[in-house]
């Protein structure tokens, strides 16, 4: 009877958490800048490269869709580029718009059904997915700070984020690698739980095996090198959009400061907030674009426009993609009733 009060306090206290945080992180913000100095860097900045820059972001997102269909066809399901188009930009959509990431939790749990995949194989490929991309923005941070020499970093900061991505990746090398020997483990597992009756500890390892042989079809070397190689793709896409929108706000930047603001920005979407990120995303990139040597006034619409440019293109995408396909969420209604 207790189970469920307190499940829901935790909930209303991770809701509450990110609210504060976003609070926060805004307040700092608006400190740092003059409401006046950054309408007027707004009124001057230099609408054409946005175009190129979402259309630089669509490109990434295309490839991301290759690539979650390249993971689900390498453990079996029957599906295509189409097929994932939907889907995916629904729960990127619902990312947007939901608090704790629960487009994801939808991706993994309730589209799998119109799909004609397992939720299994749905949710291996999201964590696959979602490890991929974190080692890909670690690199690219590392990249960014030892390659543009006009910042200050302290060496310590430099060597901590090298040893991330290297840490990193090792892990995920790990992890695919004996994710063969992890499933057969816990394959052997549940039938000793079942022979003992415990149902419960046999469903939890089922589950469990379930995910690393899908975490262990995804790792075959060809399959492996070639999502390496979109990832690379995909995340060059999404740099685009940060350098086309560095040019329109007038500041100095190379491609390798796209890069270093993109992962900065980036990684502070992991930090819990309002949806949309707003918040943690806009202090990331101000402080960023003033590392590199933008204006208080430059880095503040700077934030404001790539959030922007960020957000609204895959909500509209992710919403007309619902629209378009009702049966995502049909499908999962037929069922539960």
């Amino acid at each position: 009877m207790t189970a469920a009060p307190r499940q829901g306090s935790a909930r209303w206290l991770k809701h509450l958490a990110g609210a504060g945080i976003t609070v926060l992180c805004l307040v700092v913000f608006v400190r740092q800048v003059n409401v006046s100095d950054v309408l007027d860097a707004l009124a001057h900045f230099h609408w054409a490269y946005l175009v190129l820059g979402v259309a630089s972001l669509a490109v990434g997102y295309a490839l991301r869709i290759v690539r979650w269909s390249m993971m689900l066809r390498a453990a079996g399901a029957n599906v295509t580029f189409r097929d994932c188009c939907a889907p995916f930009l629904g729960s990127i959509a619902l990312n947007n718009v939901l608090p704790l990431r629960l487009g994801d939790v939808v991706r993994a749990l309730v589209f799998p059904r119109s799909m004609g995949i397992t939720k299994t194989t749905a949710t291996s490929s999201l964590i696959v997915e979602r490890l991929v991309d974190l080692m890909t923005l670690l690199a690219s941070l590392a990249i960014g700070l030892f390659a543009i020499r006009a910042i200050a970093i302290p060496e310590a900061l430099k060597a901590s984020a090298v040893s991330l991505a290297i840490a990193g990746g090792v892990v995920l090398a790990l992890g695919f690698f004996f994710s063969g020997a992890l499933a057969r483990l816990f394959d052997r597992l549940a039938d000793r739980a079942r022979e003992q009756g415990a149902a419960k500890r046999a469903a939890v390892c089922d589950t469990l095996a379930g995910l690393l042989h899908g975490f262990n079809v995804m790792s075959r070397p060809r399959l492996l090198l070639s999502m390496l190689a979109v990832s690379m793709l995909v995340w060059v896409g999404e740099a685009g959009l940060f350098y086309f929108v560095l040019l329109g706000a007038g500041v100095e930047g190379s491609p390798l400061v796209a890069l270093l603001v993109m992962a900065v920005a980036t990684l502070s979407t992991l930090v819990p907030s309002s949806p949309g990120y707003v918040g943690p995303f806009h202090l990331a990139a101000f402080t960023a674009i003033s590392l590199v040597g933008g204006t208080a006034a430059q880095a503040g619409s700077y934030a404001v426009i790539v959030h922007l440019a960020l957000w609204l293109p895959t909500t509209l995408a992710g919403a007309v993609a619902i629209w378009a396909r009702p049966e995502l969420f049909r499908a999962a209604k037929s069922q539960a009733g």
